[in-house]
Protein backbone atom coordinates (compact mmCIF):
# COMPACT_ATOMS: atom_id res chain seq x y z
CA UNK A 1 0.00 0.00 0.00
CA UNK A 2 3.10 2.40 0.47
CA UNK A 3 4.98 1.47 -2.57
CA UNK A 4 1.53 1.87 -4.14
CA UNK A 5 0.79 5.74 -3.14
CA UNK A 6 4.71 6.59 -3.24
CA UNK A 7 4.68 5.88 -7.18
CA UNK A 8 0.82 7.66 -7.66
CA UNK A 9 2.28 10.90 -5.77
CA UNK A 10 5.88 10.27 -8.61
CA UNK A 11 2.93 9.96 -10.97
CA UNK A 12 0.86 13.29 -10.25
CA UNK A 13 4.45 15.13 -10.47
CA UNK A 14 5.63 14.03 -13.38
CA UNK A 15 2.04 14.94 -15.07
CA UNK A 16 2.07 18.35 -13.32
CA UNK A 17 5.45 18.83 -14.62
CA UNK A 18 4.17 17.94 -18.45
CA UNK A 19 1.08 20.13 -17.77
CA UNK A 20 3.30 23.31 -17.08
CA UNK A 21 5.60 23.14 -19.92
CA UNK A 22 2.58 22.68 -22.09
CA UNK A 23 0.55 25.87 -20.53
CA UNK A 24 0.88 28.98 -22.76
CA UNK A 25 0.36 30.96 -19.36
CA UNK A 26 3.49 29.37 -17.10
CA UNK A 27 5.50 30.63 -20.42
CA UNK A 28 8.05 33.76 -20.04
CA UNK A 29 6.63 37.20 -21.43
CA UNK A 30 9.37 36.90 -24.20
CA UNK A 31 8.56 33.88 -25.47
CA UNK A 32 5.05 34.84 -25.93
CA UNK A 33 6.08 38.29 -27.05
CA UNK A 34 8.09 36.24 -29.37
CA UNK A 35 5.10 33.82 -30.61
CA UNK A 36 3.23 36.99 -31.11
CA UNK A 37 5.36 38.66 -33.35
CA UNK A 38 6.05 35.07 -35.31
CA UNK A 39 2.40 35.21 -35.91
CA UNK A 40 1.96 38.79 -37.12
CA UNK A 41 1.38 39.20 -40.80
CA UNK A 42 3.88 40.47 -43.10
CA UNK A 43 0.97 43.10 -44.27
CA UNK A 44 0.69 44.70 -41.33
CA UNK A 45 2.05 47.52 -41.60
CA UNK A 46 0.20 48.51 -44.83
CA UNK A 47 -3.26 47.02 -42.76
CA UNK A 48 -2.23 49.72 -40.10
CA UNK A 49 -1.50 52.60 -42.83
CA UNK A 50 -4.99 51.59 -44.75
CA UNK A 51 -6.61 51.74 -41.50
CA UNK A 52 -5.07 55.11 -40.09
CA UNK A 53 -5.53 56.31 -43.58
CA UNK A 54 -9.62 55.17 -44.13
CA UNK A 55 -10.22 56.88 -40.16
CA UNK A 56 -10.96 60.55 -41.03
CA UNK A 57 -8.94 61.04 -44.55
CA UNK A 58 -6.63 63.87 -43.91
CA UNK A 59 -3.59 63.88 -46.98
CA UNK A 60 -1.69 65.66 -44.36
CA UNK A 61 -1.18 62.40 -42.07
CA UNK A 62 -0.48 59.98 -45.35
CA UNK A 63 3.44 59.87 -45.48
CA UNK A 64 5.25 61.09 -48.52
CA UNK A 65 6.37 59.02 -51.40
CA UNK A 66 9.49 60.01 -52.93
CA UNK A 67 9.49 56.66 -55.30
CA UNK A 68 10.43 57.78 -58.78
CA UNK A 69 7.34 56.55 -61.00
CA UNK A 70 8.18 58.27 -64.05
CA UNK A 71 5.48 60.03 -66.95
CA UNK A 72 1.41 60.13 -65.98
CA UNK A 73 -0.40 57.90 -66.02
CA UNK A 74 2.55 55.92 -64.05
CA UNK A 75 1.10 52.57 -64.59
CA UNK A 76 1.20 49.77 -67.00
CA UNK A 77 -1.60 47.46 -67.62
CA UNK A 78 -0.88 44.01 -65.88
CA UNK A 79 0.45 41.26 -68.29
CA UNK A 80 -2.30 39.40 -70.02
CA UNK A 81 -4.36 42.50 -69.99
CA UNK A 82 -5.40 45.51 -72.81
CA UNK A 83 -7.87 48.46 -72.81
CA UNK A 84 -11.26 47.56 -74.13
CA UNK A 85 -11.09 51.03 -75.99
CA UNK A 86 -8.74 53.86 -76.37
CA UNK A 87 -8.23 54.85 -72.98
CA UNK A 88 -9.56 58.53 -72.32
CA UNK A 89 -6.38 61.19 -71.03
CA UNK A 90 -7.10 64.35 -70.34
CA UNK A 91 -4.69 67.17 -69.06
CA UNK A 92 -7.18 68.92 -66.81
CA UNK A 93 -10.82 67.49 -65.65
CA UNK A 94 -12.51 66.36 -62.31
CA UNK A 95 -13.17 62.57 -61.58
CA UNK A 96 -15.22 62.14 -57.81
CA UNK A 97 -13.78 59.72 -55.65
CA UNK A 98 -15.55 57.72 -52.75
CA UNK A 99 -13.58 59.69 -49.51
CA UNK A 100 -14.73 58.77 -46.29
CA UNK A 101 -17.38 57.41 -47.73
CA UNK A 102 -18.58 60.69 -49.73
CA UNK A 103 -18.29 61.22 -53.33
CA UNK A 104 -15.60 64.24 -53.56
CA UNK A 105 -14.57 66.16 -56.54
CA UNK A 106 -11.03 65.95 -57.34
CA UNK A 107 -9.45 68.05 -60.21
CA UNK A 108 -6.61 67.65 -62.23
CA UNK A 109 -5.08 65.52 -65.15
CA UNK A 110 -6.96 62.27 -66.02
CA UNK A 111 -6.68 58.83 -67.37
CA UNK A 112 -8.82 56.32 -67.41
CA UNK A 113 -10.11 52.74 -68.96
CA UNK A 114 -11.99 49.99 -69.00
CA UNK A 115 -9.76 46.57 -68.92
CA UNK A 116 -9.80 43.07 -70.38
CA UNK A 117 -8.20 40.13 -71.11
CA UNK A 118 -6.06 40.09 -74.36
CA UNK A 119 -7.88 37.38 -75.94
CA UNK A 120 -11.38 39.00 -75.00
CA UNK A 121 -12.08 35.75 -73.64
CA UNK A 122 -14.01 36.02 -70.27
CA UNK A 123 -11.80 32.60 -69.41
CA UNK A 124 -9.04 34.51 -69.44
CA UNK A 125 -10.14 37.11 -67.05
CA UNK A 126 -9.34 37.27 -63.63
CA UNK A 127 -10.39 40.30 -61.20
CA UNK A 128 -8.13 38.88 -58.37
CA UNK A 129 -5.23 39.29 -60.66
CA UNK A 130 -6.31 42.92 -62.02
CA UNK A 131 -6.60 43.88 -58.52
CA UNK A 132 -3.79 42.34 -56.59
CA UNK A 133 -1.62 43.54 -59.45
CA UNK A 134 -2.34 47.07 -59.03
CA UNK A 135 -2.61 46.82 -55.40
CA UNK A 136 1.12 45.44 -54.78
CA UNK A 137 2.27 48.24 -57.65
CA UNK A 138 0.90 50.99 -55.73
CA UNK A 139 1.98 49.93 -52.57
CA UNK A 140 5.64 49.81 -53.79
CA UNK A 141 5.25 53.37 -55.27
CA UNK A 142 3.95 54.38 -51.39
CA UNK A 143 0.85 54.39 -51.83
CA UNK A 144 -2.30 53.77 -49.41
CA UNK A 145 -5.46 52.26 -50.03
CA UNK A 146 -8.03 54.64 -48.15
CA UNK A 147 -11.28 53.17 -49.11
CA UNK A 148 -13.13 49.85 -50.42
CA UNK A 149 -16.50 49.26 -50.70
CA UNK A 150 -19.44 50.24 -52.00
CA UNK A 151 -20.91 53.09 -52.08
CA UNK A 152 -24.61 54.03 -51.00
CA UNK A 153 -27.04 54.54 -53.43
CA UNK A 154 -27.87 57.99 -51.90
CA UNK A 155 -24.69 59.16 -52.90
CA UNK A 156 -24.40 58.66 -56.19
CA UNK A 157 -28.07 60.30 -56.34
CA UNK A 158 -26.60 63.02 -55.06
CA UNK A 159 -23.78 63.49 -57.01
CA UNK A 160 -25.08 61.87 -60.46
CA UNK A 161 -26.10 65.34 -62.66
CA UNK A 162 -22.42 66.61 -61.83
CA UNK A 163 -20.41 63.77 -62.67
CA UNK A 164 -21.55 63.78 -66.31
CA UNK A 165 -18.81 61.38 -67.36
CA UNK A 166 -20.50 58.16 -65.61
CA UNK A 167 -21.07 55.60 -68.65
CA UNK A 168 -18.17 57.08 -70.69
CA UNK A 169 -15.05 54.98 -70.93
CA UNK A 170 -13.31 53.77 -67.83
CA UNK A 171 -16.30 54.36 -65.63
CA UNK A 172 -16.78 52.83 -62.59
CA UNK A 173 -20.16 50.78 -62.21
CA UNK A 174 -20.83 52.29 -58.52
CA UNK A 175 -23.89 50.80 -58.61
CA UNK A 176 -23.10 47.36 -58.63
CA UNK A 177 -19.09 46.74 -57.90
CA UNK A 178 -17.34 47.30 -55.14
CA UNK A 179 -14.27 50.03 -55.29
CA UNK A 180 -10.94 50.42 -54.22
CA UNK A 181 -9.48 53.78 -53.86
CA UNK A 182 -5.59 54.50 -53.31
CA UNK A 183 -3.46 57.83 -53.19
CA UNK A 184 0.08 58.21 -53.35
CA UNK A 185 1.13 61.15 -51.42
CA UNK A 186 3.84 64.02 -53.34
CA UNK A 187 5.94 66.24 -51.81
CA UNK A 188 5.19 68.66 -54.48
CA UNK A 189 1.43 68.34 -53.98
CA UNK A 190 1.02 66.47 -57.15
CA UNK A 191 -1.10 63.73 -54.87
CA UNK A 192 -1.84 60.49 -57.05
CA UNK A 193 -5.78 59.53 -56.82
CA UNK A 194 -6.27 55.69 -57.83
CA UNK A 195 -9.54 53.83 -58.12
CA UNK A 196 -10.50 50.43 -59.51
CA UNK A 197 -12.95 47.90 -59.74
CA UNK A 198 -13.59 44.54 -61.29
CA UNK A 199 -16.05 41.75 -61.76
CA UNK A 200 -16.39 38.64 -63.91
CA UNK A 201 -16.40 40.40 -67.24
CA UNK A 202 -14.01 42.83 -67.01
CA UNK A 203 -12.55 46.21 -64.72
CA UNK A 204 -12.01 50.17 -64.73
CA UNK A 205 -9.36 51.82 -63.76
CA UNK A 206 -8.91 55.69 -63.04
CA UNK A 207 -5.95 57.63 -62.07
CA UNK A 208 -5.93 61.26 -61.64
CA UNK A 209 -2.83 63.62 -60.70
CA UNK A 210 -3.89 66.98 -58.87
CA UNK A 211 -2.62 69.84 -60.79
CA UNK A 212 -2.95 73.57 -60.10
CA UNK A 213 -5.61 75.51 -62.97
CA UNK A 214 -3.82 77.24 -65.50
CA UNK A 215 -5.62 80.44 -67.01
CA UNK A 216 -5.34 80.74 -70.88
CA UNK A 217 -7.94 83.17 -71.45
CA UNK A 218 -6.39 86.41 -71.90
CA UNK A 219 -8.14 89.64 -72.67
CA UNK A 220 -8.19 91.32 -75.91
CA UNK A 221 -7.64 95.13 -76.09
CA UNK A 222 -9.62 97.51 -77.81
CA UNK A 223 -6.90 98.36 -80.21
CA UNK A 224 -6.22 94.55 -80.55
CA UNK A 225 -9.20 93.88 -81.37
CA UNK A 226 -9.55 96.88 -84.30
CA UNK A 227 -6.67 95.07 -85.41
CA UNK A 228 -8.32 91.82 -85.69
CA UNK A 229 -10.98 93.22 -87.55
CA UNK A 230 -9.14 95.06 -89.82
CA UNK A 231 -6.60 92.51 -91.17
CA UNK A 232 -9.20 89.30 -91.00
CA UNK A 233 -12.44 90.52 -90.47
CA UNK A 234 -12.97 89.34 -87.44
CA UNK A 235 -12.25 89.05 -83.39
CA UNK A 236 -12.60 85.89 -81.33
CA UNK A 237 -13.89 86.71 -77.72
CA UNK A 238 -14.17 84.40 -74.82
CA UNK A 239 -16.53 85.80 -72.98
CA UNK A 240 -17.38 83.30 -69.65
CA UNK A 241 -20.77 83.23 -68.05
CA UNK A 242 -22.08 81.71 -64.96
CA UNK A 243 -22.61 77.74 -64.89
CA UNK A 244 -25.65 77.24 -66.19
CA UNK A 245 -26.87 81.05 -65.64
CA UNK A 246 -26.89 83.85 -68.22
CA UNK A 247 -24.66 86.33 -65.93
CA UNK A 248 -21.08 86.93 -66.78
CA UNK A 249 -18.33 85.97 -64.50
CA UNK A 250 -16.38 88.78 -63.87
CA UNK A 251 -13.44 88.12 -66.40
CA UNK A 252 -16.66 87.66 -69.33
CA UNK A 253 -17.45 91.37 -67.97
CA UNK A 254 -14.28 92.91 -68.30
CA UNK A 255 -13.91 91.29 -71.85
CA UNK A 256 -16.98 92.61 -72.81
CA UNK A 257 -16.45 96.09 -71.36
Amino acid sequence: MQRTTTFTFIGLFLLAGLFSCNNPSSRTSDEQSDSAAAATPASADNKQADAAAANGFDINKIPVSDASIGEFPFFSLPEGLRPMNKPVQKKYDMLFFPIDSVMTPIEGKVWRTYVEAESGKYDDWSPVFFEKSYDEAIRTAGGVKIFEGKVSREELDRIKEKATYFGDEGSIDYWNDPVRVYVIHRADGGDIYIQLSGNTAGGSIQILQKTPFKQTITILKADQIQKDLAEKGKAILHINFDTDKATLKPEGKQAVD
